[in-house]
């Protein structure tokens, strides 16, 4: 029996084997706690805003993995802080941030801002010691992607999409990004007193850099 070939389809299929070969093996990167940062930015408001501060909320203490790899199924990231770690108003952190956090705060309105920040009305750290940031739907294209991630916070999670700028190298990647986040986005209220008249604004702005380095699985 004489078996004839169809060149067309023999250079299809070599071309989706070539494609195959190429593309990169998923790669498994752990969060360098320490390098990596997450700040929060928050704005005095109501009547009596004078009298209050903007806040910078900050923390180095991230943890977790990143998966990377060309179909959108091999890419995740993992990402989990202590609430505890979360410091309030650290003067090098204030002064990195410009004008708007130009006045001076004591000591001792830093701790009240995190005690009110950790108590029953906000985070209720004493039940709920974690925040994790977890997503497998990651979308877009190096430099640019978008997360679309569910935010575990008090025990809750919620849906919310965070842009980042990567940038890859040897055997690390850095990602960085900026976005505005009301209070209800994740299931929050704006800390308030005097009735009101001095209180948190709903809009904070999450600042995040996320630095990662290769793992060294031989196996992978």
């Amino acid at each position: 029996m004489r078996v004839t070939s169809n060149p067309k389809l023999v250079s299809t299929a070599l071309l989706a084997l070539c494609s195959w070969c190429n593309a990169a093996a998923p790669e498994e990167y752990v969060i360098a706690s320490g390098d990596s940062e997450l700040r929060v930015l928050v704005f005095r408001a109501g009547a009596l805003a004078g009298f209050g501060h903007n806040h910078v909320i900050s923390t180095r203490a991230l943890s977790g993995s990143v998966e990377t790899g060309d179909a959108p199924a091999d890419r995740s990231i993992d990402i989990r802080l202590p609430v505890d770690s979360l410091t309030v108003d650290d003067p090098a952190v204030r002064a990195e941030e410009g004008q708007a956090f130009s006045s001076e705060t004591s000591e001792k309105d830093a701790q009240g801002t995190r005690s009110n920040m950790m108590g029953r009305k906000l985070l209720q750290a004493e039940q709920f010691d974690e925040i994790r940031v977890f997503s497998d739907r990651i979308s877009g294209e190096l430099p640019d992607i978008v997360i679309d991630a569910e935010v575990t916070i008090k025990g809750q999670t919620h849906r919310i999409q965070l842009p980042a700028i990567v940038q890859t190298y040897e055997d690390r990647l850095v990602a960085t990004g900026t976005r505005p986040i009301a209070h209800a986005e994740l299931g929050l209220e704006p800390f308030t007193a005097a009735f009101g008249t001095m209180r948190v604004g709903e809009e904070m702005i999450f600042k995040y850099r996320i630095v990662a380095t290769r793992t060294n699985d031989a196996s992978r």
